[in-house]
């Protein structure tokens, strides 16, 4: 008789060989701009997105208008045609720019998320109008919960409102899936979807961290991917490169209490390559890696290594997650917490 954990790895490597399958069905496919990315399935009906979605935080960090709008544009010309974005990024600067150079003449060419970091029903509601007012659009098709910390954190969301006024969203046709996302601690994740399956509710997606450090500390992809591929979630990988701590103290924000300089360069002191980082994540069962570029020599990387992907055996990465493990924890996964 299998035990729980035969069952989740056998679940955990049908999952990823359905992925993999999508991945490679996706070559080849093309739309009116011209050649798309390999694609993944997201959503449970089977609506899918390119495996690389572009982050919205970075695309506002400049104040130059034409700087963002080069990026909107190489990133569709590369093949992408998933977006992120968040209430709040960049004091809305970075939903405005995809309102001013990505809707207008793509909206029906992409798959357009944003998030809401509100904590009661009032906010998030505000919070919705204002994206998709500074998206010039009338809907998305995904809006998450943004950055559910503690099981406390969750309940609090949810006797305030949150959970009933995206379900409302939902309804509503302003938002047309659903989800949430998270990256302190993996028990966050399991204790929402407890609360959903008591009340016979599901979500459609979950974004959190997933990297080459996360099996060795507090792991998302050990104690909460399972859960999440058993209730058919997609899954969209986020902090690939631990919010660029990974290359050492080369971070755009980063807690107060961690000085940049005691944050160790991964890349640069193991053999671990920048690509590792990323054919790492796109061979665990996600349906999109999400990340941020602050100039298009990133994008450019980022894209070539999806489309020059090397599939790893479960030796490789077993490799790369012992190359990784002495660097894994509070320090360089510095967005992490652990709950008693």
């Amino acid at each position: 008789m299998d035990t729980r954990r035969d069952f989740i790895k056998k679940a955990s490597a049908a999952a990823a060989l359905t992925f993999m399958m999508d991945w490679a069905s996706g070559k080849g496919q093309s739309d009116r701009l011209g050649d798309i990315l390999p694609q993944r399935q997201l959503i449970r009906n089977g609506e899918k997105v390119t495996a690389f979605s572009l982050g919205g935080y970075h695309l506002g960090l400049t104040d130059v208008p034409s700087e963002a709008q080069q990026m909107i544009e190489r990133a569709l010309e590369l093949g992408i045609r998933f977006f992120d974005n968040a209430r709040g990024y960049n004091k809305g600067r970075s939903e405005e720019y995809m309102g001013q150079f990505l809707t207008p003449k793509y909206r029906d060419d992409v798959f357009l998320m944003t998030k809401a970091p509100a904590k009661t029903g009032d906010g998030v509601r505000k919070m919705l109008d204002e994206s998709l007012k500074a998206l010039n659009t009338d809907y998305v098709d995904l809006w998450q919960i943004h950055a559910l910390g503690s099981p406390e954190d969750v309940d609090k969301r949810i006797n305030a409102g949150v959970l009933d006024a995206f379900l409302e969203a939902k309804e509503q046709g302003k938002a047309k899936y659903i989800g949430f996302t998270g990256h302190q601690n993996p028990v966050m994740v399991t204790h929402f979807l407890d609360f959903l399956d008591k009340r016979g509710l599901e979500l459609d997606t979950c974004q959190m961290p997933l990297n080459v450090c996360d099996p060795s500390f507090e792991s998302f992809e050990k104690n909460a991917l399972p859960a999440l591929l058993e209730k058919e979630y997609g899954v969209i990988a986020m902090k690939t490169m631990a919010g660029g701590s990974m290359l050492g103290g080369r971070i755009d924000t980063t807690p107060q209490d961690i000085d940049t300089k005691d944050i160790p360069d991964v890349v640069g002191l193991s053999d671990l390559t920048l690509a590792n980082l990323h054919q790492y994540v796109y061979s665990l069962p996600v349906s999109s890696l999400c990340s941020g570029c602050r100039f298009l020599y990133e994008l450019d990387e980022n894209v070539a290594v999806l489309n020059n992907l090397k599939k790893l055996s479960e030796s490789d990465k077993e490799k790369l997650v012992a190359m990784a493990k002495p660097y894994a924890g509070m320090v360089v996964e510095n967005y992490k917490r652990v709950f008693s």
